[in-house]
């Protein structure tokens, strides 16, 4: 029988305290009839229900292209069902290629506790505007997700993880357009598109490699320390490595945000189709980029992520407060020195 609270319970914390909540399902040791029937049956449900009246409210294009009503809602719910158990398969067989677990009730626990992100973006979708640009930075964060959980779930090897993933990822990929073509989801394929399918294919590869970067970068950036010095004063060597870090930070972001400007004027009177994924990718991968550039910055210039984060902490705190003590009367006043700059930078944020 299905378990509500318990429902609840997964996809709260699995947003919240993600870590913490796979390993302590991971510990339950559930098979896959389970995962289905608490998990990830109510996360399909609840986010076509939801999904599918947004769409009637907005118009616009639901999930897999399919158009708001009856008949595309239940095709796209077909196809998530499908496509989540496709995946479960793809990634959990792949993982004993890869001298890993091939255990298909844990690559469906993996799939499902990692795409709690993604399923909450599909949501908000198709709300005009921003709907598909949270939607997919949703999706960007389900994607380093499942890269994450992987070693819990189906033990793949360190040393093989990242190609495990791409090549678990592109299989998906192609397996998907293969049954959106049969059930006419994705639209006939030409013959010119047939024939630049591998091309497409090779730069989804890229774009996937690249998630699988930044899931790299953020696990690196995590294990960062930094012990703060005991006046909690900003020096200015600090301060001016964390402005430097900003503008170059803000160059990826503007950068980015030109190329999914593009993206969006493209397709807003336009639906894409099987021809366009590797536009679609590319619109990804410049979300991706915008997302991670502060960190990219810092960890790829041999910086410390933990001090960063606890300078942008303390100007934070010395903005509201002002002058409580020394060293937030300090600080506020690196702060006022730098403020139309700052305040540039964060608006680029």
């Amino acid at each position: 029988m299905p378990d509500i609270q318990k429902t609840i319970e997964l996809i709260k914390n699995g947003l919240l305290e993600p870590r913490a909540t796979w390993q302590s399902y991971a510990d339950e040791n559930r098979g896959w009839q389970d995962t289905a029937i608490l998990l990830t049956l109510p996360l399909i449900l609840v986010s076509y229900i939801l999904a599918g009246l947004l769409s009637l409210i907005f118009g616009g294009y639901g999930t897999f292209g399919t158009r708001p009503g009856i008949g595309g809602w239940l095709l796209g719910l077909i196809m998530a069902v499908i496509g989540i158990a496709v995946a479960a398969f793809i990634f959990s067989y792949l993982a004993g290629v890869f001298k890993g677990r091939h255990d298909f009730s844990k690559g469906l626990a993996a799939l499902s506790l990692a795409a709690i992100p993604g399923y909450l973006g599909s949501i908000v979708g198709v709300v005009p505007f921003i709907g598909w640009i949270v939607s997919l930075a949703l999706a960007i964060v389900s994607l380093v997700f499942l890269y994450k959980i992987i070693p819990l779930y189906l033990a793949v090897p360190d040393d093989k993880r990242v190609l495990h993933y791409v090549t678990s990822l592109v299989a998906c990929f192609i397996v998907m357009l293969i049954l959106a073509a049969i059930l006419g989801t994705g639209g006939a394929m030409s013959t010119q598109q047939a024939a630049s399918l591998s091309d497409r294919q090779s730069a989804e590869t890229g774009m996937l490699g690249g998630i699988g970067r930044y899931a790299n970068l953020t696990e690196e950036a995590e294990a960062h320390r930094y012990d703060p010095p005991s006046d909690g004063r900003i020096s200015d060597s600090q301060m001016s490595k964390y402005l430097e870090t900003m503008r170059k930070a803000a160059e990826i972001r503007d950068e980015q945000s030109a190329r999914m400007a593009q993206l969006q004027e493209k397709y807003e009177d336009k639906e894409p189709g099987i021809g366009d994924l590797a536009d679609l990718s590319g619109g990804l991968g410049s979300v991706l980029g915008a997302f991670s550039a502060e960190m990219e910055v810092v960890v790829t210039g041999e910086g410390n992520w933990a001090e960063h984060q606890w300078i942008k902490e303390q100007l934070r705190v010395a903005r509201v407060q002002k002058d409580l003590n020394d060293a937030v009367k300090h600080n506020y006043e690196l702060y006022q020195a730098h403020e139309d700059e700052l305040k540039k930078l964060s608006a680029a944020y």
